[in-house]
């Protein structure tokens, strides 16, 4: 929501004769209010405001509108009136026969029987009795379900219970006013009402408006004047009119004026047409005309907020918001056109208009006015006890008075290139003028003293023991105490810095009461310093990044409540020190100017004058400002995609992209508000950078806990920080849920034990397939081994034994060789058939048969080739199965492996050692004359190769190494029963 263009409202206030212009704030429906319509204005007790009005109504929270109207709720558009019931419960009463009452930010319907009444006006009296002011008269609450009409009969005993446009509980009674216009005579009665006997006890003709004040008071607007009630004579049921007191005097004869006692016990009077006037409690009167801007043909109501805050509803302009009643910008300054310095001493505040060569002196709201004569164009003016001086670049002039002349003349004037830029009286009244070359005294009004300084400096000041301080462009920082005893030594030099302000280039200087040194500079903020021991110590650096409007400060001012006041081409700013913080409020913009400001002076009032390109602006010291209010900060509404989210904590998982909107119920400058937020449970939980904004979105949030921290940081630290938390929860998808997980768990598994049974069934299956198949296999192994000891063996025998026998019995050498190499030939035949019937026989399936088998053989095959032989079995062999493809390729490599020692190595010795585990390992060493591996590759014959080959086919390995001798080394995997 932007701000309306600022209207500024003009005042004439009695003790001056100058207009006065105080910035109001506008809001219409361009910044999203409902209607320009108003008729009431209401604040709940978590501050937000209420906006009745002919078309709906508006909640304001200070960040944004919230409108609702019949489209969206409410009965009718019209809303008479509304009152809190409770925490977040809002009865709201509209122009229909139906209530309708807000609960948490949802529109409902009451349910009361009200017997088709139109209610006007809600009240609520000090015994928590609510009455009702009713188109068809006065109605009482039975704190149940209806509302009960009382009798209401005058004193002439006609029955006037219609047109109930007002009520207002006063002790035991009831003011009750008439809705006039919809009367057939215009009477303007107002009637006093007694709660107890149900009757109205007084009468009073010709009053237009009454309103009954939070402090007790009653004023009533008649034909021709502005009275008080008597509350005395009212307890006693009587209605007497008395005359205001002494001090509102000048109200007595506002007669038909509306009268509105705001919640500070200010009284508003207007006549709907011309003027709007304020009378404080006090008895200040303050009076706004047309001129001022503000609309004063319908005023509906003025109500003023936990803040101080005034709002002014209006019936065709939306509603006014004034914030500081103490702050006024004045173009004509006691009548002064085109003011060009200010400046004040202990008396007499001093206004200066170059273009018209005139001079207004103030003392205690009294103006004198001088003229300078000739015409003489002054920079700066300001008064001493020894008269006027005033300042022309490079020349100080003395103004001798006569009468209401001022008659300048030169007494010290320098080179062209120097500037006289400012000046300061000093403990003894003497003036001290800061320059590019000299700062120079001008003591008792003629004599001048000058002393050297490094550089130009814009601004001497003096602190709190009367000593003088300059700050120069070339980064000096002098302190000189001065001797009015020695006018030929005024000025001696007392402190010099130069190092401590190096790079910050001074342009204004000032001293505050506890003589800290605040030095506003070109470029770099203010630099607040402090002595020690006679050495400098920074403070505090305050730039805009501490809220300073401007890095350039052009002058510095201090008040008697020792608050500084920093001039800038961006505007003012009040720096106050609190618990060793400076806060900085920026005084011109929240008050809507955007202009420079050139110098500020102070009164003895420690009123604040600020000099401005068109005039002057007035700060008068603050005294209504509210100090017992604590905005509060909540969550307003909250939205997943364009549903609104209300009193749920827990969503589901399509409601995770929400938006957050959030507010501080304070309207002192509510867009300078600053929001910061933290989600805790999400991916990122550190606070975000403060910012003015407060909405916040999340997107595509995960199932889960969260907590949304919210804080808010006021401007100028009027309220302490706040922070709020709002804990909710995303449910996750059904498919994320926890049952659904372990119903998909328990599923996994049923499926994993039934793919398991399958694949170790189909396994087993195929095991058993397999084992029959190897049964089938060594059968008929078994089968052909047999066949082959029945048959080839008997033949082999039978060719064995024939050949011994023709051996006996032939004579022939030749014949007898040849058949004793078919014997040889048989018995190698027999010797082989012998191991294939060996190794296709099932019954010798396992490595003990394997090992003896091998064993037997090694020790039989060394014997009858000369060898000594050792064999190293296990004690315990384990009950592995080897088939007989395995067992006659090791068999066959460990034969292999023996021939070659006989055959080659010329060997005496051989060790057969065997070791089982997992696998089957046996080494063959021999002592032998071994061989070169490598070398040996080429022409090694096909023995070797077969033996790799024999045991790679079963899956074993085997290593031929050379040392003292040869090392055969197989290890081949076994499979146990």
């Amino acid at each position: 929501m932007q701000r309306t263009t600022i209207i500024f409202a003009c005042f004439f206030i009695c003790v001056n004769s100058f207009s006065q212009q105080y910035p109001f704030v506008h809001y219409t429906p361009k910044d999203g209010l409902i209607s320009n319509m108003i008729k009431g204005i209401y604040q709940d007790s978590k501050g937000r405001l209420y906006f009745t009005s002919l078309h709906g109504l508006s909640i304001y929270d200070g960040s944004r509108f919230i409108n609702y109207n019949s489209k969206n709720g409410l009965s009718y558009d019209i809303v008479n009136c509304l009152m809190e019931m409770g925490d977040d419960s809002i009865w709201i009463v509209s122009n229909s026969t139906k209530l309708n009452c807000l609960v948490k930010g949802k529109m409902k319907l009451l349910p009361i029987h009200n017997d088709n009444y139109i209610i006007n006006n809600l009240c609520r009296d000090s015994k928590r009795d609510i009455y009702a002011a009713a188109e068809e008269g006065l109605l009482l609450f039975n704190k149940k379900d209806r509302f009960i009409k009382l009798p209401f009969v005058d004193n002439s005993g006609e029955d006037v219970s219609s047109y109930i446009s007002f009520i207002y509980p006063v002790g035991d009674y009831l003011l009750v006013k008439r809705d006039n216009s919809m009367l057939p005579t215009q009477n303007e009665i107002l009637y006093l009402y007694n709660k107890k006997n149900k009757k109205i006890t007084a009468e009073m003709p010709g009053v237009y408006f009454a309103h009954v004040a939070k402090d007790g008071r009653i004023w009533a607007s008649t034909e021709n004047k502005i009275m008080s009630i008597d509350t005395v004579e009212l307890a006693k049921g009587k209605l007497v009119l008395q005359e205001l007191p002494q001090q509102y005097a000048q109200l007595r004869n506002k007669g038909k004026y509306f009268v509105i006692f705001d919640e500070g016990n200010n009284c508003w009077l207007g006549n709907q047409n011309s003027a709007l006037i304020k009378a404080a409690p006090d008895g200040s009167i303050i009076t706004f005309t047309a001129a001022s801007g503000l609309n004063m043909f319908f005023i509906n109501g003025v109500f003023r907020d936990r803040e101080g805050i005034t709002w002014i509803a209006t019936n065709n302009t939306g509603v006014s918001k004034l914030v500081y009643t103490n702050f006024s910008h004045i173009e004509k300054p006691f009548d002064i056109v085109f003011p060009s310095d200010i400046s004040c001493n202990k008396e007499n505040l001093l206004i200066y208009s170059s273009p018209t060569y005139t001079v207004a002196s103030i003392h205690n709201n009294k103006k004198k006015y001088l003229h300078i004569k000739d015409m003489m164009v002054l920079a700066k003016l300001i008064e001493t006890p020894y008269g006027f001086f005033g300042i022309n670049r490079n020349t100080l002039y003395k103004l001798d008075q006569k009468k209401d002349i001022l008659y300048p003349k030169a007494i010290l004037s320098d080179s062209s290139d120097n500037v006289y830029p400012n000046f300061v009286v000093d403990k003894n009244g003497n003036l001290i003028v800061s320059g590019k070359y000299h700062l120079s005294a001008v003591i008792n009004g003629n004599i001048i003293y000058k002393t050297k300084i490094p550089f130009f400096a814009d601004q001497p000041v003096m602190d709190s023991k009367g000593n003088i301080w300059l700050a120069t462009r070339s980064n000096d920082l002098l302190m000189y105490q001065t001797h009015p005893e020695d006018p030929s030594h005024y000025l001696e030099q007392k402190l010099y810095f130069k190092k401590e302000l190096e790079g910050i280039s001074p342009r204004s200087l000032i001293i505050d009461k506890y003589d800290n040194i605040w030095i506003g500079t070109r470029n770099h903020g203010i630099h607040v310093f402090f002595l020690i021991d006679r050495k400098l110590v920074k403070k505090y650096i305050i730039t805009p990044a501490s809220g300073l409007s401007d890095e350039f400060t052009t002058h510095l001012s201090c008040d008697t409540e020792n608050v500084i006041w920093a001039s800038s081409v961006s505007g003012l700013d009040k720096i106050t020190v609190r618990n060793g913080i400076p806060i900085v409020e920026n005084i011109t913009i929240q008050n809507n100017i955007y202009q420079s400001v050139f110098k500020v002076a102070v009164d003895k009032n420690n009123t604040v004058w600020g000099l401005v390109s068109n005039g002057l602006i007035r700060i008068k010291p603050e005294t209504e400002r509210s100090a017992n209010y604590s905005p509060t900060l909540m969550v307003g509404m909250i939205k997943a995609g364009k549903d609104t989210i209300t009193n749920k904590a827990s969503l589901s998982y399509k409601q995770n992209n929400l938006s957050f909107s959030f507010a501080a119920t304070s309207f002192l400058n509510e867009k300078q508000v600053m929001y910061s937020y933290r989600l805790q449970g999400g991916s990122n939980n550190q606070w975000s950078e403060p910012s003015n904004n407060a909405t916040v979105s999340f997107v595509d949030l995960h199932p889960g806990d969260y907590r949304l921290d919210i804080k808010a940081n006021f401007p100028a630290h009027r309220y302490p920080e706040q922070i709020i938390s709002y804990n909710f929860s995303i449910a996750p998808a059904w498919w994320q849920t926890l049952w659904f997980r372990s119903v998909m768990g328990l599923l996994i598994i049923v499926l994993l034990i039934i793919g398991f049974r399958f694949y170790y069934r189909r396994k087993l299956e195929k095991r058993m397939a397999w084992l029959e198949k190897q049964q089938a296999i060594e059968k008929e192994r078994t089968r052909i081994a047999t066949d082959m000891h029945d048959d080839l063996g008997a033949g082999l025998s039978s060719i064995r034994f024939l050949s011994e026998k023709v051996k006996r019995n032939t004579f022939s050498d030749i014949t007898r060789n040849d058949i004793e190499k078919m014997q040889l030939t048989s018995s190698e035949l027999m010797e082989k058939m012998n191991e294939i019937v060996w190794a296709m026989s099932e019954k010798n399936d396992s490595l003990e048969d394997l090992l003896f088998y091998t064993r037997s053989y090694a020790k039989e095959y060394c014997e009858e080739n000369g060898l000594d032989c050792t064999i190293c079995l296990p004690e315990n062999i384990p009950p592995f199965f080897v088939r007989g493809e395995i067992r006659r390729n090791i068999f066959l490599t460990v034969k292999e492996s023996l021939h070659n020692i006989v055959k080659h190595a010329g060997a005496q010795k051989v060790v057969v050692d065997v070791t089982v585990n997992n696998y089957l390992e046996i080494k063959i060493l021999d002592d032998g004359k071994g061989f070169n591996v490598q070398q040996s590759k080429p022409s090694r014959g096909n023995g070797l190769r077969n033996m790799q080959k024999r045991i790679t086919s079963i899956g074993g390995t085997i290593n031929i190494s050379n040392g003292q001798g040869t090392t055969v080394k197989m290890k081949v995997p076994l499979i146990p029963f």
